[in-house]
C-alpha cells in the first residue's frame, strides 16, 4: 500500500487522521490541512526527501505501531475508507506540489507570531516579535515591507500563507511561532514563497526570557545573514538603525505593539511609550511608535492640536537618531501636507526620494505633496513610478486623485482597484463614473458608498437624484460654513460636485477656502471634468490666480 514518490511523513499524518483514540485524531479538516502544508513546504525546501528517511515533521500516532490481530481485522475493514483518503491526499499534494506561479517584485508581509502555549504575559510578542522582524527588513533597499497595520488582522493559526500573501500582493511571507520554557522564549520564524507556497527559510531563537534585546539582535543578526541573501536583498543595507540600551524601556516598547489604536487604549499606549522614551530616549522606533500614537490621539481622540504638534516633534526626534525610519519620514510628510507647510514636506519628499529611491513608498510621499500642490503632472509621474516598484500594493490607491482631475480616468481606475470592494474604492467611483459622462452608472454607485459623513453621500444624491430643494440646502451651507473641511482636499472634493450640479456660487466658495489651507490645485482648475463649467465665469480667473499664488509659495519656501 507504500507509494515511495510520497514522503514517510505522511503516514504519521494519515495515521492520525485515522486514531483509534478519538482524542488524538485531527479535530478538524483545516487542522489536518495545516499539517500538509508544512509538510509540503519542507519537502519541496529540502528538509525533507520522500521515500524512507528520519522523520522531521513529527505527527504522534500509535495507529500503525505494532500488530494485533483486532489492529488486522481494524485495517482490513478500513482499506477502502484509506485509499480514499489516500487518493484524495495524494491528488492534493501533487496538484499543489505542482502548482504556483513565478513570484513577482521582492514584496514582503510579516504575520503575527503563534503562541504556542497558553501563556497570556507574552501574548504581545504575536505583534512585537513580528514588526521587530518587519523593522530590520526595511533597511534593505531592495524590499517593500507591508506595514504592520495591514498585516496584523492575520491571527488565526490555520491561515494559508499562500493565500494570505495573494490578499496583500507580495512574493514572499514571514511568519513563525514562540512559546516560552522554563525560563527562556523559543521562537521559530520561516519565509514562505507565496507562488509556489515553498520554505524559503527557517529559523530557531534562543533567549533568556527577561533578555529580550538579546532575543532582537539574534533575530537582527540571523535575518541579515541568512534570509536577506535567499530573497537577493543583502546588498545596499542601510546600517543607520539604533538598537535598545534598556530593557524595561525596550519590554515598555513591546508590549505596546499589541495595543489597540482605539482612542482609550491609544491613551494607555501613549503612557506606556512615554515612560520607554523617558528611560531610553537614544532607541528611535520608540519615538516613531509614539509620533503615530499622538496622531491617533490628536485626530481621533481628544489631543487636538496640542498631541498633533506632539507627533511632529516625536517624528523629528526619531529621524534624528534614524533618517531611515520610512514610517517617520511619510508621516511626517504627511503631517506637513495637513497643515499645509507644503514647502518643508516637499523638500522633506525630495530628500526621501534621494535617499531611499528603490522603495514605492518614498515616490508615493513625493506625489501626495505634488498633489496637494497642484502639480498634477509631477504627481503622476510620481504614482507611476511608485507603481511600478510595487504593483498591487493597496496604499498607494488615493493616486487615482491625480488621474482623475487630469482626465485621465484609465489610469485612475487603475488605481482605485488596488482596493477594490473597499468602503474607500466604493467613496472614489462615482467621482469616477462622473468624469466619464456615465452618469446612470454613477447614480448607482452613489447607493454603495458608505453614509459616514466625510464622504459626502448626501451631496452626490441630492445632485444626481434631481433632489433640488436639499441641494439647495447643502449649497447654502457650503457658502455661510466652507471652512468645514480639516482636509482641504476634501474641501476641493465639494467644490467639484458643487461645480458639476450647476451650484457655481457654492463650488466657488468651496475651492478657493480649500487653496487658502493650501491645496493648491492649479492643475485640477485646468483639467478636471467636473470643473469645466466654471472656466467661462469672472470668478474662475480669481480662484485660477490664487491656485498659482499658493503654488508658487510652496515652490518659494522649498528653495534653499
Amino acid at each position: 500500500m507504500s507509494n515511495p514518490a510520497l514522503p514517510t511523513e505522511m503516514a504519521g499524518i494519515i495515521g492520525k487522521a485515522m486514531e483509534k483514540d478519538r482524542r488524538k485524531r485531527y479535530y478538524t479538516a483545516e487542522a489536518m490541512k495545516t499539517d500538509l502544508q508544512r509538510l509540503k513546504r519542507e519537502t519541496e525546501s529540502g528538509l525533507i526527501k520522500t521515500g524512507p528517511r528520519e522523520t522531521r515533521l513529527h505527527v504522534v500516532t500509535n495507529t500503525f505501531r505494532g500488530s494485533s490481530r483486532r489492529l488486522t481485522y481494524l485495517l482490513v475493514g478500513v482499506t477502502a475508507l484509506l485509499i480514499t483518503v489516500l487518493a484524495a491526499v495524494g491528488t492534493w499534494w501533487f496538484e499543489h506540489r505542482a502548482g504556483g506561479s513565478t513570484a513577482g517584485k521582492n514584496t514582503v508581509a510579516v504575520l503575527p507570531l503563534q503562541i504556542m502555549s497558553n501563556d497570556p504575559d507574552i501574548d504581545y510578542l504575536r505583534f512585537a516579535l513580528a514588526d521587530e522582524l518587519a523593522n530590520v527588513l526595511t533597511y534593505s533597499r531592495t524590499l517593500d515591507v507591508r506595514p504592520s497595520s495591514i498585516t496584523r488582522k492575520y491571527v488565526a493559526p490555520d491561515l494559508d500563507p499562500q493565500k494570505v500573501g495573494q490578499e496583500l500582493h507580495v512574493s514572499r511571507i514571514l511568519t513563525g511561532h514562540f512559546m516560552r520554557q522554563g525560563s527562556k522564549l523559543l521562537v521559530t520564524l520561516e519565509a514562505i514563497d507565496v507562488a509556489t507556497n515553498g520554505l524559503l527559510w527557517q529559523a530557531n531563537f534562543s533567549a533568556a526570557a527577561q533578555d529580550l534585546i538579546s532575543l532582537q539582535q539574534q533575530i537582527a543578526s540571523q535575518v541579515r545573514q541568512g534570509l536577506l541573501p535567499l530573497l537577493g536583498a543583502a546588498k545596499g543595507f542601510i546600517e543607520t538603525s539604533t538598537r535598545p540600551q534598556n530593557q524595561d524601556a525596550y519590554d515598555l516598547y513591546l508590549r505596546s505593539t499589541a495595543v489597540s489604536h482605539d482612542p482609550a487604549p491609544n491613551k494607555v499606549a501613549i503612557g506606556m511609550l512615554e515612560n520607554a522614551v523617558n528611560l531610553d530616549s537614544s532607541y528611535a522606533p520608540a519615538w516613531e511608535a509614539l509620533g503615530l500614537r499622538y496622531y491617533y490621539d490628536a485626530n481621533y481622540g481628544t489631543g487636538g492640536e496640542a498631541q498633533f504638534q506632539r507627533s511632529n516633534s516625536s517624528y523629528e526626534r526619531a529621524l534624528s537618531l534614524d533618517p531611515n525610519l520610512m514610517m517617520a519620514a511619510g508621516q511626517q510628510i504627511a503631517n506637513r501636507v495637513e497643515r499645509g507647510e507644503l514647502g518643508k514636506a516637499h523638500e522633506s519628499a525630495q530628500a526621501l526620494v534621494k535617499r531611499r529611491p528603490e522603495s514605492s513608498l518614498a515616490h508615493f510621499a513625493l506625489a501626495y505633496v505634488y498633489r496637494y500642490a497642484g502639480m498634477l503632472e509631477q504627481s503622476a509621474k510620481e504614482c507611476d513610478t511608485a507603481l511600478a516598484l510595487d504593483p498591487g500594493n493597496y496604499q498607494l490607491r488615493s493616486c487615482a486623485w491625480a488621474f482623475m482631475d487630469l482626465g485621465k480616468t484609465d489610469r485612475a481606475r487603475e488605481f482605485i482597484q488596488l482596493d477594490a470592494g473597499s468602503e474607500w474604492a466604493n467613496f472614489a467611483a462615482p467621482s469616477l463614473l462622473l468624469r466619464e459622462g456615465r452618469v446612470a452608472e454613477a447614480r448607482a454607485a452613489v447607493k454603495k458608498m458608505s453614509t459616514n459623513p466625510k464622504y459626502h453621500r448626501d451631496l452626490l444624491e441630492a445632485c444626481l437624484e434631481g433632489a433640488n430643494s436639499e441641494l439647495d440646502r447643502l449649497a447654502h451651507e457650503a457658502e455661510t460654513n466652507p471652512s468645514a473641511e480639516g482636509d482641504p482636499e476634501m474641501g476641493y472634493y465639494q467644490g467639484a460636485i458643487f461645480a458639476y450640479c450647476g451650484k457655481k456660487d457654492a463650488a466657488f466658495d468651496m475651492l478657493k477656502t480649500a487653496i487658502e489651507q493650501n491645496y493648491c490645485s492649479y492643475s485640477n482648475l485646468l483639467s478636471d471634468p467636473l470643473v469645466r463649467s466654471l472656466h467661462g465665469d469672472r470668478k474662475f480667473d480669481e480662484v485660477l490666480t490664487a491656485a498659482h499664488d499658493c503654488q508658487t509659495a510652496m515652490t518659494s519656501a522649498a528653495r534653499p
